[in-house]
């Protein structure tokens, strides 16, 4: 049976807006010795589709098909796609969770920050297997919290991320995920992996500030009602963990260092 799939982010214009930052060169620079011209690439998990553009220009003349559970993140894409004139991509709206593609169609699948959201992604990974060929690449890159740097650290800011983490669970997700990628893939039968990290740094004060209005929009517009239904918070105790995040954003010598696990394995 298919598992509904969630997004524990939200779709707010500022979350889709850092989405589109994303690239190719700086968050996928771990499945780049795996991609060259002629091959067929899936993104699944796609999201506003920068990522996915780039991997196409790489692989063209290859084809790629992209596919995203938002139809408002399929609708950014393709227009980003129109604006970038890129011909050999094929964006859908559809889930992680049955993949609306036939087995062995494709060199490799990549997934960045997708498994960590979704209630099942064993599910998920089943279907990656499924749809790849023998002997193609499977790419993750997911978030864990435990590697994270929020410097200066504070009691307050630790009270933000647990608020935070009971968020994504309720939703499905785990911020912790991603040192999870090595027992799933050798427990879907996948040989060859290849298990590394890096970060997305917000260090400047305008990465600081985005990742402070991100996390605020995430708990006090995004979530809010959920967390004061949930009664984890008080009106009063949403509103410190907030500021928490403003004194951190002030501090002249602080920044936030993302840890990412990422995972390469052959089928």
């Amino acid at each position: 049976m298919a598992t509904r799939a969630e997004y524990s982010g939200g779709y707010s214009s500022l979350i889709i807006d850092q989405f589109k930052q994303r690239t190719l060169a700086t968050q996928g620079a771990f499945v780049l010795p795996h991609l060259r011209p002629g091959l067929t690439v899936l993104d699944c998990g796609c999201g506003p589709g920068s990522i996915t553009l780039d991997i196409a220009d790489l692989v063209h003349p290859g084809q790629v098909f992209a596919l995203d559970y938002s139809t408002l993140q399929i609708k950014q894409a393709r227009l980003l796609q129109r604006q970038r004139a890129t011909a050999n991509v094929t964006f859908i709206t559809g889930s992680a969770y049955a993949l609306p593609y036939p087995d062995g169609q494709f060199d490799v699948v990549f997934a960045h920050a997708l498994l960590y959201h979704l209630r099942n992604p064993v599910q998920a990974v089943a279907e990656f297997r499924r749809v790849l060929k023998p002997d193609g690449i499977v790419a993750f890159r997911d978030a864990c919290h435990t590697g994270d740097m929020m410097i200066p650290d504070s009691p307050e800011l630790a009270a933000t991320w647990d608020t935070i983490s009971k968020v994504f669970a309720h939703h499905g997700g785990n911020i912790n995920f991603g040192a999870q990628h090595m027992p799933l893939l050798r427990d879907h039968g996948f040989r060859d992996i290849t298990i590394s990290c890096s970060y997305d740094m917000f260090a400047s004060a305008t990465e600081k500030d985005g990742i402070r209005h991100y996390w605020q929009t995430f708990l006090a517009t995004d979530h809010r009602d959920l967390i004061l239904e949930q009664q984890w918070l008080t009106k009063a105790e949403l509103a410190r963990q907030c500021a928490a995040l403003d004194a951190w954003c002030a501090h002249p010598a602080g920044f936030f260092a993302r840890a990412r696990c990422e995972a390469i394995a052959r089928r």
